[in-house]
């Protein structure tokens, strides 16, 4: 069904000056149905809406509709809502929040001055066994203040429970003083996209694990750095503000520790949720904002919290985890469980930075942990949700934004983020098998190539670099510019070949001529002239020089770094894999265990961590909640389990284990999800080696170091191992 309702919104006028209360308007209409058969409710609210029909939610989703690049795109979603309706009088009612819309206070990223900022509004249309009844018009009535009376995505929400009527969605409610909305067509060309992909939604909920008194009230710690927000559930006197600050650190006094993440937002208030009490509780959470954080800052309570008063819910996107892994060795379990926490906490319709500071789909940081997520997860929907962004983000002339959606900022950071458009599509046809991303993307491919070859990339400030390694973040941006132009020609005349048409001659001659370039980035006797993990670890993965002189060097290069990681987003990627696949997988284990900064270890055993870090370095001014680092998991079930998809046989068509068994490690199980049905092993020592069993789903063949396996379960005695 089209979906082309108009846009309504309230009728006050838009105060475009900065700071005005932003509270969340509602939206009623009542309507008469003779009939209710299969009935469908097609909605797309710009910023964020909730929508009731006779009292009951719609859905359990959240956060909707995605944000987009709204005057290029806006995304909508349908319903089937036959349930919710019944022959006679009916009542629908909405709510909405500002979301990315309409962000009133200034930033570093300046979503303020974005000229789109106005009212949040929606459109909706219900369909009665495919005949329209009801679409978004004047004929709703609304209000400008609710029981939510300020939200901002990145700052917080207060909810006035004296305000809050629970009748506010009902058939009987009086809205006899609310006043008409308004249609704006503002938005009748833009383009309108279906949003197919998972949900947002609710998940685990976890109890405080201590309540600490300090000056500024109670310090909960929940035990785990998660998203979402807090559900409450206290009983004060009427007119008491409950304020609940988060961070994901606090100091031993109690103090929060923001780790200057609150510097970002000098003029709001940071990660802060406020709850105003009536003589009536009631059980709240906020609807227009989410959290990064373990810790709670609770101040207006005039007696100690009990168990049950705030829970914090892990909010996240419903992609499915396929994969798991579990060692012996309790470290590898520690990050490989931080690397899914810290996943789930981005997966907000992108791949965001953090769920604290920016809420951005960074590219740069995708790129770093595309294949932790296609292992661990089942993400095909997911990502071609956010391909649909890329295509409409695009401009003509071949620029793609670092941060996807954007709100016309974030153009110009280079390869190490514009990437993302031909890696992304690469990585799901690897791990998929499905050529349709790959042939879907293609035309984008190409048309920023084109720019890419014309950019010089000059401006340091333009480029991502290695975000963030200890040491040598900034590669020579030539070297940088041949390694992308070989592996997008590769990718493209990949894609060329899946979508039927010929190679293309000049993508074949500019990786020539970048591999020849190469040449002056090793001296006579092959060694690569930039002596650090990332520029050794590049060229290894090009295979376009001879291996023996580079791989030896890079041994070097980790024994001179006392086995510990210097390398940042762009080197993580390669270096473990590198060392691994030229017979060294125990110098990269080395690396991966290391203890000491800067290594994970320091991380998940001296610092406390429950998720990955932005940055090895223990002070700085970045978030406790990133994915882009967690790439190191991918070892776990390529190298110890040894199953390592290949682009010649993609989505598991054949695979060739060869796994690698650390002496410290005495035993190691997990699964990697294929189109096949789950890869299994599990392998175990034993006094005179190494027990390994696999099951081979049907569909795939699979050798284990050259030798045939068959379809099902293989048990192997590795003698001597």
């Amino acid at each position: 069904m089209a979906f082309s309702a108009p846009f309504i919104k309230i009728s006050t006028p838009f105060d475009k000056t900065l700071y005005t209360p932003a509270p969340a308007p509602i939206f009623r209409r009542r309507f008469t149905l003779d009939e209710v058969g299969q009935a469908t409710l097609q909605i797309s609210a710009i910023g964020y809406g909730y929508c009731y029909i006779n009292g009951q939610a719609v859905t359990e989703d959240l956060l909707c509709a995605p944000v987009s690049e709204y005057n290029r795109m806006v995304w909508y979603n349908e319903y089937d809502v036959s349930h919710l309706l019944h022959k006679g009088e009916n009542v629908i009612a909405v709510i909405l929040g500002n979301g990315f819309f309409n962000e009133n206070f200034p930033s570093s990223w300046e979503n303020h001055k974005v000229a789109w900022r106005d009212h949040p509004r929606f459109a909706l249309a219900l369909h009665n066994d495919g005949r329209q009844v009801l679409q978004s018009d004047e004929q709703f009535v609304c209000t400008a203040g609710s029981f939510v009376t300020y939200n901002q995505l990145r700052s917080g929400e207060t909810f006035d429970a004296r305000r809050y009527d629970p009748n506010w969605k009902n058939l009987d409610f009086d809205d006899s003083t609310y006043t008409a909305a308004v249609v704006d067509h503002a938005y009748d060309a833009v383009p309108r996209e279906l949003c197919s992909c998972e949900p947002i939604r609710e998940f685990e909920e976890y109890d405080f694990v201590s309540a600490k008194k300090t000056e500024a009230g109670y310090l909960l710690d929940f035990g785990v750095n998660i998203s979402g927000y807090l559900r409450v559930n206290v009983r004060e006197q009427a007119g008491t503000e409950i304020v609940m600050r988060h961070a994901e650190e606090a100091y031993p006094d109690g103090r929060l520790k923001l780790n200057n993440l609150d510097l970002f937002y000098p003029t709001v208030d940071f990660q802060t949720d406020r709850y105003i009490c009536s003589e009536q509780p009631i059980v709240w959470s906020p609807k227009f904002t989410y959290h990064g954080f373990r810790f709670v800052q609770v101040s207006g309570l005039t007696a100690p919290p009990e168990k049950g008063d705030f829970k914090a819910v892990f909010v996240h996107q419903a992609v499915a985890k396929q994969s798991d892994f579990h060692a012996s060795e309790k470290l590898l379990n520690t990050m490989y469980e931080a690397a899914i926490r810290s996943t789930y906490s981005n997966m907000f319709y992108a791949l965001t930075d953090c769920p604290t500071r920016e809420k951005f789909g960074w590219t740069n940081d995708a790129q770093a942990s595309l294949e932790q997520v296609y292992i661990n997860f089942n993400c095909s929907k997911f990502f071609e949700k956010w391909t649909t962004d890329m295509r409409y983000c695009l401009r003509e002339d071949g620029r793609i934004p670092a941060i996807i959606p954007t709100h016309d900022w974030g153009f110009d950071w280079g390869p190490v983020a514009d990437g993302i458009l031909m890696e992304l599509p690469y990585k799901d046809y690897l791990y998929t098998g499905n050529p349709r991303m790959m042939v879907t993307m293609l035309p984008c491919m190409e048309q920023y190539y084109r720019f890419f070859k014309e950019k010089s990339f000059d401006d340091a400030e333009t480029w991502l670099s290695d975000w963030d390694g200890h040491i040598n973040r900034y590669p020579d941006k030539n070297f940088i510019r041949l390694f992308y132009t070989i592996r997008f020609c590769r990718t493209m005349q990949l894609a060329r070949k899946l979508a039927g048409l010929p190679a293309e001659p000049q993508y074949e001659a500019d990786k020539r001529q970048a591999e020849k370039e190469l040449d002056a980035y090793v001296d006579e006797n092959g060694r690569a002239v930039t002596d650090s993990q990332t520029a050794i670890s590049l060229l290894l993965s090009l295979g376009v020089l001879p291996a023996e002189p580079l791989i030896a060097q890079l041994k070097e290069r980790v024994e001179a770094d006392d086995f510990h990681v210097t390398s940042g987003t762009i080197g993580l990627v390669y270096v473990f894999d590198e060392l691994a696949r030229h017979g060294a997988a125990d110098y990269a284990y080395r690396l991966i265990t290391a203890k000491g900064h800067p290594s994970y270890s320091f991380w998940f055993e001296e610092c406390d961590a429950t998720t990955f870090w932005e940055t090895w370095e223990s002070g700085h001014t970045d978030s406790r909640n990133h994915h882009m680092l967690s790439c190191v998991v991918t070892f776990f079930h390529k190298w110890l389990l040894g199953i390592v998809p290949t682009i010649d046989h993609p989505g598991f068509e054949h695979i060739d284990l060869n796994p690698y068994f650390p002496e410290s490690l005495q035993s190691c199980e997990g699964h990697v999800g294929t189109p096949y049905g789950d890869v299994c092993v599990n392998w175990a020592r034993q006094s005179d080696g190494v027990r390994y069993e696999i099951t081979v789903p049907a569909g795939i063949t699979a050798t284990f170091r050259g030798e045939k396996l068959q379809t099902g379960k293989n048990l192997l005695s590795l003698i001597g191992e």
